[in-house]
């Protein structure tokens, strides 16, 4: 069953990398992060919202208890920066085909 992990960075514009730990998440790891603005967390449900900034999640790589990753965003000024986190089962199966490009 997939894992979910919700994080508030703090405000942050620019293009970043990021780290998280997770013992969940191991170097095989199938890992989907998304990225929203946000208000600070106030509560224990988060503010989230679309506003004009884009945002970008780049170059995710999962590694044995964690995972790095690079975010976009594309404001003048900071703005809250959010994200989910998902990894799913090691045991779901994975289909990856041989590259053509493995010489390269």
């Amino acid at each position: 069953m997939p894992q979910h992990a919700r994080f508030y960075w703090g405000k942050r514009n620019g293009t970043r990398r990021y780290s998280f730990n997770w013992d969940q998440i191991f170097h095989d790891s199938v890992v989907v992060i998304t990225a929203s603005e946000g208000k600070p967390p106030s509560t224990n449900s988060p503010q989230r919202f679309v506003g004009d900034a884009g945002f970008t999640v780049m170059n995710i790589a999962p590694r044995d208890g964690g995972v790095d990753f690079g975010v976009r965003i594309e404001w003048d000024e900071p703005i809250g920066l959010w994200t989910d986190i998902t990894v799913f089962d090691r045991s779901d199966s994975i289909f990856q085909p041989p590259s053509r490009f493995a010489d390269e």
